[in-house]
């Protein structure tokens, strides 16, 4: 009999934290992540019910105040090099669309001083709760420690918790990024991102 009742693997949910993850695989790093590859290794084994992606987007009122609040010298480069880099963006989250994640974006806001920052803390549980009866096994690719309260309570309904992040002194010393104690602690698995680089870093010779 299966552990999984009448299902012969997990079913599974990955829910990317699109900020944090770039901070431990390119900041950290310096890898370009093969996100294919990477739900490729992650659902392995598993019934795949969901994947998801979150992040925040530049959009055309985000940019305006950007450049009004931290542009001095030349506000049209910085506009069109903002602009570039929604475009590219766009272009990367269809990517993410086409091939296997639901892609949840957010308006960047934009602080005094040029801060930029989305939170999709909320989006993300929401999620995680919508499917936690049709789950046996979610990944949480982040090592934000603000996600502890949420994994706790996703554990009492039953659901294993994985946690894909670094603690690997690499990183730290790199970008000063590494996982929340607390997270990998409430966690019943934590995967260690270095050790998987290989099998999820993009393959540019290929492209």
């Amino acid at each position: 009999m299966s552990p999984y009742g009448s299902y012969p693997h997990p079913r599974t949910g990955v829910f990317v934290d699109g900020w944090n993850f770039k901070y431990a695989t390119y900041d950290a790093f310096g890898i370009q992540v093969d996100f294919t590859k990477l739900l490729n290794y992650l659902s392995d084994g598993s019934i795949l019910i969901r994947a998801y992606y979150y992040t925040g987007e530049w959009t055309v009122e985000s940019i305006d105040q950007y450049v009004k609040l931290t542009s001095q010298g030349d506000p049209e480069t910085l506009r069109d090099e903002l602009e570039n880099q929604r475009r590219r963006s766009q272009s990367f989250y269809r990517f993410l669309n086409r091939n296997g994640y639901m892609v949840v974006l957010k308006p960047l806001k934009v602080f005094a001083g040029g801060t930029i920052k989305a939170d999709l803390d909320l989006e993300l549980a929401i999620d995680m709760f919508s499917l936690v009866d049709r789950c046996d096994k979610f990944i949480l690719c982040s090592g934000d420690g603000d996600f502890v309260p949420l994994i706790r309570a996703v554990a009492k309904r039953g659901v294993r918790i994985q946690v894909l992040s670094t603690q690997h002194p690499d990183a730290y010393a790199k970008c000063n990024f590494k996982a929340a104690d607390e997270l990998v602690d409430a966690a019943d698995e934590f995967i260690e991102l270095y050790d998987i680089l290989p099998k999820i870093t993009r393959d540019w010779s290929s492209k």
